[in-house]
């Protein structure tokens, strides 16, 4: 009987991560064809992936325009920074830059702010048509940073573009969720965060091109006018083409729509529902993987909000100057896209490998915050600065967490709650992580910093595998009680995967 068990359960999992065979987790009664499910997939890809990296990409790179513009005057400019004393050998004021930190914190408080309102939102309301307006809104937020003359003034914006900005995660995640099978999600969700690579590494280059218009306006200005403009127009065209489901694709015909939907159907999800299920938060609250994906998100995110602000204040104390700073955020950029990539298709085609790539990514965390935080900055600088892009490796694993949220979270309003109670914790573990920030550590190369970061990476390496011990043993429970491995049934009652006896984790 164990035995029996024990198959059973690696079918289920078979079934639920085999990527090389559509066709098992089609309709029949719908799907006729691998080859009619290959070609809906392929358009699915064509039309929604370069809107989803491409609207994701402008969201990084207008949260990081500050830090760009922090070499372009824009810490002057808004006193961004407190004298707190003389250098004893220079003579030069010593700058504390904890304003700079409040700022850079602060996007993040206005982001929690508005998460879960905007979650539920993207629930009762068309989807791409709130996408849109979320992207108008953060756009149009952006340009106004031209009109801020104080840092007062700055406070406010910066509360209100997270505000305006934190629709974006819990729509796209939802998207994903709605229009792909769980197999499919971990390389559509890296593809996604491969938009944080190219954010990273074309954003720096587009900062540094922009601040040096001459104009009538300082040069940090030109980056955020621009910039916002840029977002505002892609906005305005994403109303016209993004689906708000895939009943409602325009680029697939009628045939292909149903097969879009028989596809999410067969995976046991539940399709798009209006209603808000309270039975089902509730049951999301009293979830112990619930409180294991809090804790791992927290811990994934952690070294993203220390050093997202400070990526070119930190480069440059490497002994770098402003142009090369720049250019190196930029290059670790890079390196990100391309982890991103390897940690997508991996999640994707290597099965049950969720949990352990998640784990592998984070490891290189811990050893990156160790790099910098102990190697010299004048003699081993390319030591700190191979340390400094090891940090980015941070948002593979993330990318592996929130595809299993989507694949393993059934009912449309949990599904819901998930994701923006994910992204509520994205923005508390982004809004405490800068004050552990002390310029004036830099002599002593942060180590308040860098202590916390290889203490919440080390946590974050122990989560997904203590996620996948719970997920298998409850597989595990589901085949002896239910007797049944993975099947087909009808999605249309919004069952969670506590309700589904024959929904099987993914890992």
């Amino acid at each position: 009987m164990p035995e029996d068990q024990a198959k059973s359960h690696d079918e289920a999992n078979d079934h639920i991560e085999n990527t090389h065979d559509i066709s098992k987790t089609a309709d029949a009664a719908v799907l006729s064809s691998v080859a009619e499910e290959r070609s809906c997939l392929r358009r699915l890809d064509l039309w929604l992936l370069p809107f989803i990296l491409f609207t994701y990409a402008l969201q990084y790179t207008d949260k990081v325009i500050l830090n760009g513009a922090s070499q372009f005057g824009i810490v002057q400019d808004l006193h961004l920074y407190e004298i707190k004393g003389y250098d004893p050998k220079t003579h030069q004021p010593v700058q504390d830059l904890h304003r700079f930190s409040l700022a850079t914190l602060i996007f993040y408080w206005g982001y929690l702010a508005g998460v879960l309102p905007a979650a539920f939102l993207a629930q009762k309301l068309l989807l791409g048509k709130f996408l849109s307006a979320t992207v108008v809104l953060w756009g149009a937020v952006t340009m106004l940073t031209v009109m801020v003359s104080s840092y007062p003034g700055f406070m406010v914006q910066r509360f209100f573009l997270g505000v305006c900005e934190s629709g974006a995660g819990p729509g796209l995640s939802l998207m994903i969720a709605m229009f792909w099978k769980r197999d499919e999600q971990p390389l559509r969700y890296a593809v996604w965060y491969v938009s944080n690579g190219i954010g990273g590494f074309v954003g720096p280059m587009l900062v540094y091109g922009i601040g040096h218009i001459h104009g009538g306006l300082r040069p940090w200005k030109y980056q955020y006018l621009i910039l916002g403009a840029v977002t505002v127009a892609w906005g305005v065209l994403m109303v016209f083409i993004l689906p708000d489901n895939p009943r409602s694709a325009r680029f697939l015909k009628q045939r292909e729509r149903d097969v879009a939907v028989a596809r999410i159907q067969s995976e046991q999800l539940s399709e798009e529902n209006k209603t808000v299920k309270l039975h089902q938060i509730v049951e999301a609250l009293k979830d112990p993987k619930t409180w294991l994906t809090v804790m791992s998100t927290f811990c994934i995110h952690f070294v993203n909000g220390a050093v997202s602000g400070f990526g070119a204040i930190i480069v440059r104390s490497f002994g770098y100057g402003q142009f090369k700073s720049v250019l190196l955020t930029g290059c670790a950029g890079l390196y990100l896209l391309v982890m991103l990539i390897i940690a997508g298709i991996a999640g994707s085609y290597i099965r049950h490998s969720r949990t352990y790539i998640w784990c592998l990514v984070e490891a290189p965390v811990i050893v990156g915050a160790a790099l910098i935080w102990n190697v010299s900055w004048t003699s081993e600088r390319s030591a700190a600065l191979a340390g400094f892009f090891l940090l980015s490796t941070f948002a593979p694993a993330y990318t592996m967490l929130l595809s299993l949220v989507g694949s393993n979270t059934g009912g449309y309003t949990k599904k819901v709650f998930m994701m923006g109670l994910v992204w509520s914790v994205y923005c508390i573990s982004n809004g405490v992580a800068p004050l552990f920030v002390q310029t004036t550590e830099a002599a002593e190369q942060y180590p308040s910093m860098f202590k916390a970061v290889i203490v919440t990476a080390s946590i974050s390496v122990c989560c997904p595998l203590l996620m996948r011990v719970y997920l298998v043993r409850e597989n595990k429970k589901r085949d002896q009680n239910s007797g049944l491995a993975f099947t087909h049934s009808n999605t249309a009652g919004d069952l969670t995967d506590k309700e589904n006896l024959h929904f099987r984790y993914a890992l």
